[in-house]
Formats: structure tokens, sequence, C-alpha cells
């Protein structure tokens, strides 16, 4: 498995598995949240404390560096099931907040990252859906974030037309100098938020474990509610948790319940996925990741 020859700068980070354990089949791109050059955000990924990581960053001015050879899987999308499959890029953003817009410069050579990643991986197409079954995914899909922002959340399906022109012997077309929309909020339910987590905002409050605003937006509060839960525990809080790491790609089997010999095993892989102690036991750091607080 090879790596791509436009990267310019190499730092590469301990936040990582080694092999990864599934064949590339996807690209996962994400925003830095800053206007960050590669070597700064090999800096950001360089500290084992940190437990993140991606395969590749490209800067404002078109850079390309390199954090995870693609032979390993990064940290990145707070997925196993995504990030085993996915070659992951963080894309510099040029302007902070409004839509996180990035530079022409960085668009361009995102396209030209992707091509070559599906040119030297057998990926004959690239295919945005809007969902995950495409193979161009986003980070908010996987977690309770707004990564990758609303500028290139809006170019995901231009980002897939240009990759495709390259593979198919076609010329880059720049993206139009339009000033970045906001996502199109979905309509959110009545009480707003992510579902999952406000099902366990609820579920915590009734059982007495919190008495928080059930608004299903993690944050600390949501996290000081969650129980620690143990080996053997049973409940609708061990449901949630089961539908969480199923989700996550840690398979629990049946969410019925009771955590059992298959949610002890998705519960200590996600643990050591995430470099915690790997005792099936879920304490406040698990639950911090399970969030996507840490």
């Amino acid at each position: 498995m090879s790596n791509s020859s436009l990267v310019n700068y190499t730092r590469i980070s301990p936040n990582r598995t080694s092999p990864r354990q599934d064949k590339i089949r996807k690209i996962t791109i994400h925003h830095m949240a800053g206007n960050l050059s590669v070597e700064a955000c090999g800096n950001v990924f360089a500290p084992s404390s940190r437990q993140a990581s991606s395969n590749y960053g490209i800067d404002s001015s078109g850079r390309v560096g390199m954090y995870v050879e693609e032979k390993d899987r990064s940290w990145c999308s707070s997925s196993r099931a995504n990030d085993s499959q996915a070659v992951t890029i963080e894309v510099a953003d040029d302007a902070i907040g409004n839509g996180w817009h990035s530079s022409d410069a960085a668009m361009k050579k995102l396209v030209e990252l992707c091509a070559d990643i599906c040119q030297r991986n057998g990926i004959k197409k690239l295919n945005y859906t809007g969902n995950t079954s495409g193979n161009l995914t986003m980070h908010k899909w996987f977690a309770n974030t707004d990564c990758p922002g609303a500028y290139l959340e809006g170019k995901f399906l231009w980002i897939a037309e240009q990759v495709n022109k390259l593979l198919s012997g076609g010329s880059y077309t720049p993206p139009t100098n339009t000033a970045p929309a906001p996502s199109k909020p979905s309509k959110p339910p009545a009480t707003g938020g992510n579902a999952w987590v406000r099902r366990l905002q609820t579920e915590c409050n009734a059982q007495g474990f919190s008495h928080q605003t059930v608004d299903g937006i993690a944050g600390p509060n949501t996290l000081a509610g969650c129980p620690q839960l143990g080996r053997t525990s049973r409940g609708n809080i061990t449901a949630l948790l089961q539908e969480r790491l199923n989700t996550l790609g840690y398979n629990c089997g049946a969410v019925d319940g009771i955590n059992g010999v298959k949610t002890q095993a998705a519960i200590k892989a996600f643990q050591r996925a995430h470099n915690l102690v790997a005792d099936g036991i879920v304490r406040p750091k698990t639950w911090s990741k399970l969030l996507g607080l840490s």
C-alpha cells in the first residue's frame, strides 16, 4: 500500500492503528477549524495524549502533510468502521467561522489528492450520496460535530464531480467564488439536538443520576450524569451504550440492555482503539470518547 507523491511534509503521529484492518474504499474530508500550516497540524497530532490524527492535511497554500501512512488507520472520524476503510484528510480554513471557508489552492490540492488516492487504491469513482452509503463521507455523520463546516460540506458534490473528471482524464475547474452558505439545518425534533444524546440525557435524569437540561447537546453536564457501567450492567442506559457502540462500528449484537460477552468485547475494543484501559468498565473517560468530548 503506497502513500501519495503529493506530500510536502511528513510527521507521523503515534495516534494510529497499525495496520488498518480493512481495504481502503472511502475518503473522509474534515476541516481543521483553523488556518493551520501542515507543520502546525502535525504538531497537533504529535502528542499521544491527543488521541487523534488524520492520514493527510492540506494547508491554505495547497501544501500536503502526511501524519498517518495509508497502510495504517487514523483516529479521525469517531468511527472505527469508517476510518478502517477511509483515507482521512484535514483541510485548513482561511476564514474562521462564518462557514469556515477554504482557499482555492487548498480546494485544488484536495481534489488532486482525492484523485490520487482513488487511482492508487482502485477506487473507480468517488460517489457522494449525502449519507454513509457513498464512499465520500464526512465527520458529522459519526459524531456530534459540525465538521467539515458549511463551506466544505456544500462542496462535497462538486468535489466528487471534480475528482471523477480527473479520473476520466478531464481537467480541474475551480469552485465558484461565492460566499459560503451555512449548512441547511435538518429540521430538528421538537426538543432539538442529537437524538441519541437526548435519549441518554432523559434516561440519566429518570434514573436520578443527573438533573440536566435535555437538549441533545453533549457537554460537561451530560458527561457528569453518565453512571459507571460495570461488566454485568443491565437496563436502559446499557441499551443506549450498545446502540452507540454499534453505530461506531463496535458490534454488540442485539440491543437488549444486557452487558454480555459481545457487549464486553465491543467495549474493550473501543477502549483499546482510544488508548483507554481496556477493562470493560464504562467510566468517565470512556463516556467522554463515546460522547465525542475528547
